[in-house]
């Protein structure tokens, strides 16, 4: 019995050595996991930021676009363009003795128009970096979040396998202990059992001969 003994108490320290090596692999792969989780959040907030700032190009392009027209008013120097235009043009027809005609409406509108035409095509060019930086943001903040899926799936999956190897591990430290066991109780019984057929043959021996009784009597 002492070596079922012996399997048992293999089985039960072997059990403990893999709890705690599991304990160790699985504490050194979530250090790793929580770092490179703040590693690409790190990435993920700076895309962000890119994201943030080129929105307001995105919106401001936006509502020009659509013809708002308080956008293009609201235009830094547009007013002052206008109203510099016009005092100009104004100045001018004076000068020649026309500011009463009837075209000078007509060369008002000309000139707000153009100045409005020209105002609008400067402020979308000046929105297209903005709406670059906000789609390399966009774009970046898809990759973090992509990779951190990529992490999740393989940090929980390598969790998994650790797990799953270490039960069948101790699954056949115990499945060895009962084998360990049960061999040693047939060898014991079969000891037992050869003594046992021995002593038998040593009396059926004696008894055969008559030389046990020979010497007991005599």
């Amino acid at each position: 019995m002492a070596s079922a003994k012996g399997a048992r108490l293999g089985a039960i320290y072997g059990q403990q050595a893999l709890a705690d090596s599991e304990k160790r692999v699985l504490g050194e792969l979530e250090r790793g996991y929580t770092g490179a989780q703040g590693y690409l959040g790190q990435a993920r907030d700076l895309y962000g930021t890119m994201t943030g700032t080129g929105q307001a190009g995105i919106d401001r392009y936006l509502a020009l676009l659509s013809g708002d027209q308080s956008a293009l008013e609201n235009t830094a120097g547009y007013q002052f363009a206008l109203d510099q235009g016009l005092q100009a043009l104004n100045r001018r027809r004076a000068a020649s003795g026309m500011l009463n005609s009837g075209n000078a409406d007509a060369d008002a509108i000309r000139f707000a128009t153009g100045l409005a035409s020209q105002t609008l095509t400067q402020e979308r060019n000046a929105a297209l970096p903005l709406m670059q930086l906000w789609g390399q943001g966009i774009s970046g903040q898809a990759g973090a979040l992509g990779s951190l899926a990529d992490l999740d799936m393989g940090y929980y999956g390598s969790r998994a396998g650790i797990m799953d190897q270490n039960d069948k591990d101790k699954i056949g430290l115990v499945v060895g202990a009962l084998k360990a066991r049960d061999a040693a109780k047939a060898q014991n019984q079969a000891n037992m059992l050869g003594a046992i057929t021995g002593g038998l043959n040593l009396l059926g021996s004696g008894l055969g001969s008559g030389g046990f009784f020979t010497r007991l009597l005599g």
